[in-house]
């Protein structure tokens, strides 16, 4: 019968720690090698029920304790936007180890999130820009001016773009930065919105308030197109998996419709597959006299 492991001390079951720490409280070597621990990084543990991306910077963090950030997706993440890109000051080396991207900045700048340091929301995006695509990099920067609480505004990223000439991706990010706007509230409303208008399609309202003739607020559409009452409702899994949603979704849509209003229901599959909904939208919307331009 194989002998069952010692347990670790409480304080070690939930976040990473260095071998040297959990040596000096008695854990011992044999211990510290056991299959049931994981190594995210050299001289360090982390237990599988405290596994995840923001333990795997913690334990980078005892690992380097100073002159570094977290950046790149690594940092969009953390932010709530999976290798780990960590990012030092120039003209220090980028750290090559197993699992983790390595890069220098010489424009040092950082914020602290869940307790680690971070690049600021304006040099994550400028660095996305070197990885992803101009949507991608619209999604993000939304995610970035949007909410109650913004982590920057559209003014703050353009001067980011003015201040990094040369680096790769940049035009990538002055492609996506006038795209970018405050009031997306998820990731597939960025998505329809610029799915319409690289249609050439009118730009529509994000979160439009719609009330009835005498005042009384009926729904917030996510995207409007009020000259012709059209109403587009970017739906999630969350509308089709909750019975609660999808019945409170039937009585909004009839409210809005009630009103004279035409809601159109997107899904992923919708924007993977989007040439029906393009005629659509358009069929609705052309003629109407009062149409807004084109332009973001």
């Amino acid at each position: 019968m194989p002998r069952q492991r010692a347990d670790l001390p409480p304080g070690l079951r939930i976040v990473p720690f260095t071998v040297a720490d959990a040596t000096a409280i008695g854990v011992g070597r044999k211990r510290l090698r056991g299959g049931d621990l994981l190594t995210p990084i050299r001289g360090t543990r982390l237990t599988p029920d405290a596994d995840g991306l923001i333990a795997r910077c913690r334990a980078y963090a005892l690992h380097r304790r100073v002159d570094f950030a977290f950046s790149h997706t690594t940092a969009a993440a953390l932010y709530g936007v999976d290798r780990i890109h960590v990012t030092v000051r120039a003209p220090g080396r980028a750290p090559t180890i197993g699992g983790h991207v390595g890069h220098t900045l010489s424009r040092w700048k950082t914020r602290t999130v869940h307790d680690l340091p971070v690049t600021t929301p304006e040099q994550t995006w400028i660095d996305l820009a070197q990885l992803f695509p101009r949507d991608v990099l619209v999604v993000a920067g939304d995610y970035f001016v949007g909410g109650d609480a913004p982590l920057t505004d559209r003014l703050s990223l353009a001067r980011a773009v003015a201040e990094s000439p040369g680096r790769r991706g940049i035009g990538r990010a002055r492609e996506a930065i006038d795209s970018i706007r405050h009031g997306s509230e998820s990731p597939g409303e960025s998505r329809l919105r610029l799915l319409l208008v690289d249609a050439g399609l009118p730009v529509p309202l994000l979160n439009h308030e719609l009330r009835d003739p005498s005042g009384a607020f009926v729904a917030r559409i996510d995207l409007a197109y009020p000259h012709a009452r059209v109403a587009l409702e970017y739906e999630g899994d969350i509308h089709r998996v909750d019975r609660r949603t999808w019945q409170k979704d039937i009585r909004r849509r009839e409210r809005v419709e009630d009103l004279g209003w035409r809601m159109i229901r997107v899904t992923a599959d919708d924007l993977r597959v989007s040439g029906e909904l393009i005629r659509r939208v358009r069929r609705l919307i052309e003629g109407h006299v009062s149409a807004p331009t084109r332009a973001f």
